[in-house]
């Protein structure tokens, strides 16, 4: 029996070969690899090698190679058919018989391949001629430099609507303008027989399928047209809601140690690969889709073959409006039914840039490995979404709000995890928005009641604090202005946690020496870095990092956002300022009931 070679290539695409190995003998990894005991012949020190970016193992010992195929036929005593069914079956496949129409299928796939790669050289060549001068300088001016162009294999679409039809299917050629129709590339016009060419006067971006063979492509336009963004429709070997942009490269940056950064547009994943995220990959022009997830979640090896010390999960980076809000909303409420022990996400929300290339150009690599730092996990994130713009004050606010977090988690269907997100934000509601019996207070039966103001929470007093001052040190370094009218208070008051505190001083002695505008948030970094304050600020990973991390920003910090209204800025700031008014009054309070029951 025979089969269809991209029916194998699909096999060893889908199933890592360290998978297959390590769920029958013990591997460890070992640099870009793992390595074990050979199962072929009897020896102590391991010389058995996997390799799942070049999808063979290797012996050193004995010699035994091959891909995963040839290891089950090895290993279980499989003939070929069988392994390869085995294997199928595994990764979820249905064996296509050898048939005559199986190969017909297999030759026209082969062939409209061979026209892609034809139509992205062509484009390639366009945008290095007279014409394409105007793309060339839109990407030159987004930072790119002409190596950067030729490795990602960036092009241009003439204006001219014939011209690619042109050089496709002119003599000697086998491609007719109908093969171009059927890849996306060109488009027959409804009131008259000719063919027009579908991107026209763009940049354009090919799109790789986990081989890197060209099967679409993406198109920036030049000028003011619209789409800005456009896309080659769904074909016989595309399919947008099932690839992502820089896929090729994500499985081998992941076994190079580099995390899955998912960001939103090509100039994104280009910039982040060239600052050496090669695992950066972007949806193509939709939202995030579940097939996208679990295409990402299988590049991770099997767990038993996981080092312990890293975090495998893919990052989703979003950008810190509220565009990138609803956003990584949307990407939570997909991802909750999929989640697993096994398989999860971590969400980023980029802070000082509108994106992460604009990030990287303005503020470096340093800037962007923070922002993936503070990546919280999925509970982190479905609390913060859910709790962002409301108000819990009441028994039914809570009741309403734990309800609906109650309605999310149950759409999780891994049950075990099911149950740990419900006694984790169980534990989180009670001690966020709890009351303590004041028949407690009355009797004076809890002293420590009596020594710390009550803030209507059981979370703990230190929490509520760093809380608090977060957001009242983001609120005067994104808005300064408030310094004019606050600036007093915002010198005299002490803060609990000893790092915020050094860093309010350093804050108030910049504000204090009359910028006439807003200091940049580099200048600070420069002054913090230069400081001997006693909070460890390394440059890239520090206090001010904390302080303007996406997590400030929910709930009630929202305000405290760099894109917020000063007028809310304010608001927000006497709201916090009347709080801890009120914290001072009720201890003085409980200050002298303490001292009355004492005597």
């Amino acid at each position: 029996m025979s089969f269809l070679p991209s029916f194998l290539e699909e096999i060893r695409n889908r199933l890592p070969l360290s998978g297959i190995v390590g769920a029958r003998i013990r591997m460890v990894r070992a640099g870009r690899e793992f390595k074990g005991c050979c199962p072929f012949h009897n020896e102590k020190t391991p010389s058995f090698y996997v390799n799942d970016d070049k999808q063979f193992f290797h012996c050193f010992g004995c010699g035994a190679h091959g891909d995963v195929i040839g290891f089950l036929m090895r290993y279980e005593h499989q003939s070929f058919p069988e392994a390869v069914e085995t294997l199928a079956a595994q990764a979820g496949l249905q064996v296509p018989r050898d048939t005559p129409v199986e190969r017909e299928k297999f030759d026209a796939e082969k062939r409209l391949y061979l026209l892609l790669e034809k139509a992205t050289a062509w484009f390639e060549e366009q945008l290095f001629l007279p014409a394409g001068k105007e793309g060339l300088a839109y990407l030159q001016s987004r930072g790119l430099a002409d190596e950067a162009i030729r490795r990602f294999r960036l092009g241009y679409a003439p204006n001219d609507g014939q011209s690619l039809i042109r050089a496709m299917c002119r003599d000697g050629t086998d491609f007719k303008p109908q093969d171009l129709v059927t890849v996306g590339l060109a488009k027959k016009a409804e009131d008259r027989g000719e063919h027009y060419s579908f991107f026209r006067h763009r940049v354009i971006f090919p799109v790789g399928d986990r081989r890197g063979r060209t099967v679409a492509f993406g198109g920036r336009v030049l000028g003011d047209g619209e789409p800005k963004y456009l896309n080659s429709p769904d074909h016989a070997l595309f399919h947008k809601g099932h690839l992502l942009y820089g896929l090729s490269r994500a499985r081998t940056a992941l076994s190079q140690g580099q995390p899955i950064v998912v960001v939103e547009g090509y100039m994104d994943v280009i910039a982040l690969v060239e600052a050496g995220y090669s695992g950066a990959v972007a949806p193509l022009g939709t939202a995030l889709t579940e097939d996208q997830m679990q295409v990402l979640w299988k590049l991770a090896p099997p767990l038993e073959s996981r080092d312990a010390s890293r975090d495998y999960s893919p990052i989703l980076c979003f950008d810190g409006d509220n565009a990138g809000l609803r956003a990584a909303a949307r990407a939570v409420d997909r991802a909750l039914p999929l989640i697993s022990s096994a398989q999860t996400l971590r969400i980023a929300t980029i802070t000082g840039a509108k994106d992460p290339d604009e990030l990287i150009r303005k503020s470096g690599k340093a800037a962007f490995d923070g922002i993936l730092k503070q990546a919280l996990p999925m509970i982190d994130m479905l609390w913060n979404l859910s709790l962002a713009r409301r108000q819990i004050r009441t028994p039914e606010e809570r009741g309403a709000f734990t309800a609906m977090l109650r309605q999310r988690v149950n759409q999780i269907k891994d049950e075990p995890l099911r149950e740990l997100y419900k006694n984790e934000l169980k534990k989180r509601i009670d001690e966020n928005f709890g009351w303590k019996p004041s028949a407690e207070l009355r009797r004076g039966r809890n002293a420590d009641a009596m020594q710390k103001p009550y803030m209507g929470s059981r979370r703990p007093p230190q929490d509520r604090h760093r809380a608090r001052e977060k957001i009242l040190l983001a609120l005067m370094v994104n808005h300064p202005e408030l310094f004019n009218e606050f600036g007093e208070n915002f010198a005299l008051v002490d803060f609990y946690t000893p790092a915020f505190e050094a860093l309010r001083q350093k804050i108030v002695d910049l504000l204090s020496q009359g910028y006439e505008e807003k200091p940049t948030l580099s200048e600070l970094r420069r002054a913090l870095a230069a400081s001997d304050d006693p909070f460890a600020y390394d440059g890239s990973r520090g206090v001010l990092d904390e302080v303007l991390s996406s997590s400030t920003y929910m709930g009630a910090g929202k305000a405290a956002h760099p894109d917020a209204l000063l007028d809310d800025a304010r608001e927000a700031w006497k709201a916090i300022w009347a709080s801890i008014e009120e914290e001072k009054v009720e201890a003085e309070r409980l200050q002298r009931t303490k001292d009355v029951l004492a005597n």
